[in-house]
């Protein structure tokens, strides 16, 4: 993606995010409220927008390292006790926030990132806490697969596993922590095996413990998995890295043959996720295969709609399709897609910014002491 694109992205979406931004008062409190459903920003979607606003201070010369900081510090704050993150959208109304792994791994990056770029001591300690956390939440079914949440111990969710993968990577990468990678390559085995288990070039979204899917294929979910699965290979062994990006890539096959097609039952079995024009974990999933052409057709066409989406309507662009759920938080709303898209945004482009340094992870890695700003993604 070129600077130029970033710098249009970054100042559509900078007006957004200032105009919600919390001011500063007594508690010393800096907590985004999400202006639909007027509750607090999750961890997660705060963290994104964090980020993204280290983003903007790297390719603009923003000023938004302070407000960065601050909103990362106030994430610290309010992760759980137990290092975990929750979410307050598509909750009953009233209840307490679900503990959701998705919530850690979509803002792992995030938070990575704002350890290296902004040198936050408080994004690492999140990071390092929410790994901690994710260490308590090994299947015992499965030491391969992790509990997504408490309403979901009776299946494994794979696109979980991946997301507890990648935030124990990211922690591995600045505090070293063995077991941090032990359990990496645990569910990376697991993963591995589960893939074209049930059908060929495809996981289910979800199975149970005897391998048998509960809720069927999903291209938004295996873009996911393709999404945060590919930067794990920066902590694996040389050859685990190869094949685990092999495998990758034929699963991003099975993504890029069903797009043009469309969301149907048979590639899309959650109806929650059908919107793939709003899936920014699509465009993730093909940022980290922008070596080849398809991976650099789909991201020209993608943002090229994005470009002309924006054109004519402005942040709006980014806003949901309405989903009610009665005695329900809204599932989604304006303000999470736009910070998911932020947080991606960041993602691409500190990923391209550091496979442009000329230092390579020694295997094994040895910790944040030689990592710091001096690591290079592996090829994909």
């Amino acid at each position: 993606m070129s600077k130029e694109r970033l710098r249009r992205l970054t100042n559509t979406l900078l007006p957004y995010f200032e105009s919600i931004l919390p001011r500063t008062n007594a508690s010393q409190t800096f907590t985004i409220v999400d202006p639909e459903t007027h509750l607090p920003a999750t961890c997660c979607t705060q963290s994104q927008v964090a980020a993204f606003l280290a983003l903007d201070r790297s390719i603009n010369g923003g000023q938004g390292a302070a407000t960065a900081t601050l909103l990362a510090e106030d994430v610290r704050r309010r992760q759980n006790s137990d290092g975990s993150f929750s979410s307050n959208y598509n909750q009953a109304i009233g209840s307490q926030g679900l503990r959701d792994i998705a919530e850690i791994g979509a803002s792992a990056t995030a938070l990575f990132n704002l350890s290296l770029s902004l040198d936050l001591e408080c994004a690492k300690e999140s990071l390092n806490a929410a790994a901690e956390y994710l260490l308590t939440q090994v299947a015992v079914e499965n030491k391969g697969a992790i509990y997504k949440n408490a309403q979901a111990r009776h299946v494994d969710i794979l696109n979980g596993d991946i997301y507890a993968a990648n935030t124990l990577s990211r922690a591995y990468q600045l505090t070293g922590t063995e077991e941090f990678l032990k359990q990496v390559i645990e569910i990376v085995d697991h993963v591995e095996r589960r893939f074209g288990a049930w059908r060929p070039g495809w996981w289910p979204y979800s199975e149970d413990w005897d391998g048998m899917p509960t809720t069927g294929a999903s291209v938004a979910y295996q873009a996911t998995i393709v999404g945060f699965g590919m930067p794990i290979c920066e902590v694996l062994p040389p050859f685990r890295a190869r094949e685990w990006r092999s495998l990758l890539a034929r699963a991003l096959d099975t993504v890029c043959f069903q797009l043009p097609i469309g969301p149907n039952d048979d590639s899309e079995a959650p109806t929650w996720s059908r919107d793939w024009s709003n899936v920014w974990e699509i465009p993730l999933a093909f940022s980290r295969m922008s070596h080849t052409v398809t991976g650099q057709k789909f991201l020209r066409t993608r943002f090229e709609q994005l470009d002309a989406n924006i054109a004519s309507s402005g942040i709006n662009a980014f806003r949901p399709r309405l989903a009610v759920n009665p005695g329900r938080t809204a599932v989604t709303t304006l303000f999470r897609k736009t910070a998911t898209f932020a947080g991606i945004l960041a993602d691409i482009y500190f990923t391209a910014l550091n496979s442009d340094e000329v230092h390579e992870i020694p295997w094994p890695p040895v910790g944040a002491s030689n990592l710091s700003r001096h690591y290079r993604p592996r090829e994909y």
